[in-house]
Formats: C-alpha cells, sequence, structure tokens
C-alpha cells in the first residue's frame, strides 16, 4: 500500500495495542474439536453386546431333535459353551416346528445361534438346513408385512417404539430410524413436532434434514444430554499451534513415551486425518476441513 495508507493502518494497530486488542495480523481464529465417543452413537452403548437378550429360534421336529440330544447332552453342552440358558416352547396350534428360547446377554445369545446352525446341518444336512432356512425365512418376511411401527422399532433407543405409535410410522421406516445412530433417534424423539401435514409423511425429509452435513444439530443434541463438557465427550481447541485431542489410559505393564503422557499418567493421542480423503473428508466430518484439522475415524 502507498506510504500514507501504511502510516494509517500502524496508527490503527497502535491504537487497539492501546485498548488491550490484539493487533488484526496477529490474531488467529481457533477450531472448537468435539469428540463423540462410541457410547453416545451406539443403541445400547459400547456395552450393548452385554445387555439382556431373548431370542426364540424356530427349526423342523427333525432338527430339534438332534439339538436337543440325548438326554438333554447337545444343547446342555451348547449351553456350557455359549453362557446361554436354552429352553423349549410348546408349538402354537397349526404350527409344524418347534421353537427354542435363548436367554443371555446379546453376545452370548449370537454365538448360541451359530452354535445351533452348525449343529442342524450336522443333524439334517446342508440341503435340508437351507431349505428349512428357506421357510422360517418366509415366515418372518410375512410377518414383517404385518408388522406394526411400534413393533419394527424394537431394536432402536428407548421411547422409539412409543414415537412411531404416535406419528404412525409405517413398519419399514420404523426398522430404518431403528437403524440409525442412538443419538439422532434421541433428539428426533424431543424436537420432531409437525403442526400441519402428518407426522408419519415427513420423518423421510426430516432424517434426510439431519444427515446432511455439517451436522451442528449433534452440539444441541450433546448440550440436551449433558454431555457436551462433561466426561463422556472432549472438547479442545485447535489454535495456531495445534492441540493434543482425544485421551486413553495406558494399558497396564506398557511401556510408556514419557513426552506423550499426560497428568495422571493418560496418553495423549493426536487426532490426525487419512490424506486419502481429499475432498471427502469435508462430506464425512461435516465443516472440517483439511486446514483445520486432520482427522482420522477411531
Amino acid at each position: 500500500p502507498p506510504p500514507q495508507q501504511q502510516q494509517q493502518q500502524h496508527q490503527q494497530q497502535r491504537g487497539a495495542v492501546a485498548a488491550g486488542e490484539e493487533p488484526r495480523d496477529r490474531q488467529r481464529l481457533s477450531l472448537q474439536v468435539t469428540v463423540i465417543p462410541p457410547e453416545v452413537l451406539i443403541v445400547g452403548g459400547v456395552d450393548g453386546a452385554n445387555l439382556p437378550c431373548v431370542e426364540e429360534v424356530e427349526m423342523s421336529v427333525k432338527a430339534m431333535a438332534g439339538v436337543i440330544g440325548k438326554g438333554g447332552a447337545s444343547i446342555q453342552e451348547i449351553e456350557k459353551r455359549s453362557g446361554v440358558k436354552a429352553s423349549t416352547l410348546e408349538s402354537k396350534e397349526g404350527e409344524h416346528t418347534k421353537r427354542l428360547q435363548l436367554q443371555g446377554t446379546k453376545a452370548q445369545v449370537q454365538d448360541a445361534k451359530q452354535m445351533l446352525e452348525q449343529k442342524v446341518v450336522l443333524v439334517i444336512g446342508e440341503k435340508a438346513a437351507e431349505k428349512m432356512r428357506k421357510h422360517i425365512n418366509g415366515k418372518i418376511l410375512e410377518g414383517k408385512r404385518t408388522e406394526s411401527g411400534a413393533d419394527a422399532a424394537k431394536g432402536g433407543v428407548n421411547g422409539l417404539s412409543e414415537f412411531c405409535k404416535k406419528w404412525a410410522v409405517k413398519a419399514v421406516m420404523a426398522r430404518k430410524l431403528a437403524k440409525m445412530d442412538a443419538m439422532l433417534q434421541r433428539y428426533m424423539i424431543r424436537h420432531f413436532n409437525p403442526t400441519k401435514a402428518k407426522g408419519g409423511n415427513l420423518i423421510k425429509g426430516y432424517t434426510a434434514a439431519l444427515m446432511k452435513q455439517p451436522q451442528k444439530w449433534r452440539l444441541e443434541a450433546l448440550y440436551e444430554d449433558g454431555e457436551l463438557d462433561g466426561e463422556v465427550c472432549e472438547t479442545s481447541s485447535v489454535g495456531e499451534s495445534g492441540a493434543m485431542v482425544g485421551r486413553q489410559r495406558p494399558v497396564d505393564g506398557e511401556t510408556e513415551d514419557a513426552g506423550a503422557t499426560g497428568p495422571g499418567g493418560e496418553q495423549l493421542i493426536e487426532l490426525e486425518v487419512d490424506e486419502k480423503l481429499g475432498e471427502r473428508a469435508a462430506r464425512i466430518y461435516g465443516d472440517v476441513q483439511p486446514q483445520h484439522c486432520r482427522l482420522l475415524r477411531m
């Protein structure tokens, strides 16, 4: 700029310093990075696999006999290995199949179901087992066609079934809602309140809007749940010199780098990004840009 303009800028800067402000060329904006851990996003939290679970498994009469075994030896072995409690249920009128109830944690029930599938193949053969699965899957599909939205939403967060019943959400949409992350489900239950049109007709557009980036509503959701500045989520200011984001306690017995630990022996983890994402990083991580910081999905 011309000398006269330079002198005016210099006077303005001196005046700003005298007033206690930082010169404009020294001012630096910082980025607030909030790390949202899995327990906030997963229905049931990261310990969801350890939550109580009850499921029923349907199979042919011949398959059930082989699964139970002589004197109950086979089913007792499956109970011992998986940790579930198994019990046979009485057949409903007109049914030509048998049902087995499995009680345990979600992880235990899943393990038991895999063991049962393997046992059925050994008992009746692979072709017969495949035919039986197709028949049972057909019955399940038929049941889903007549299923209500409230029943279809039972796999979601607490209150989702009641929400779907209130707004007359159809079963197909309710199943999609139950598969979305837990934070989105809770936010939708609290804030969805159409006044003119029928709620069931607006759900699809509402959820599509929430999924668009940047998802700034997540900060509001964290604040409402008391997780924004609590022990669950960590918010860090990233300035010109960068910042260390994320903390992880070292595993017992691990050798710690003295320069990489913080107060209390916590190990600091630097948040980085995969450069291969390129421009896609903005779509994946909202309004975070490469010039702000580098993020890596962990």
